[in-house]
């Protein structure tokens, strides 16, 4: 059971140095049923970690949340339906070529999708 003693224990990990952010996948974390749970964790997370890194994978397509409050704590979306036939063992952060790897920081500051590049 997903409750707030899961996002205490999930907040608690996250404090420790080694880690340097959270990842959110698994289920569907925007499906209605989880989306205020997930974006409890997210706001709780970025309010006591600023400076750590949220990153969230869905099935969903940004235009499908774009104005759901949890973008707001979000760093990189990875958005789409994973696709079996699309699979694509090159890609670095999502596993087929339909998916995107969004900059939402960036996205939300220019009103269009703006794609993650890794700091180099």
């Amino acid at each position: 059971e997903f409750n707030d003693d899961t996002i205490k224990e999930v907040l608690d990990i996250c404090g420790q140095k080694h880690i340097k952010g959270l990842s959110i996948l698994g289920g569907e974390p925007m499906h209605p049923k989880n989306i205020l749970g997930t974006t409890k964790l997210s706001k709780l997370f970025k309010e006591k970690y600023p400076n750590k890194s949220l990153w969230v994978w869905t099935g969903f397509l940004f235009d499908e949340i774009k104005n759901n409050e949890i973008l707001n704590y979000i760093d990189v979306l990875i958005d789409g339906r994973y696709k079996d036939e699309l699979h694509d063992f090159r890609l670095k952060w999502c596993g087929s070529s339909n998916q995107r790897v969004i900059d939402v920081k960036k996205t939300l500051k220019k009103n269009k999708i703006i794609l993650y590049e890794e700091n180099k």
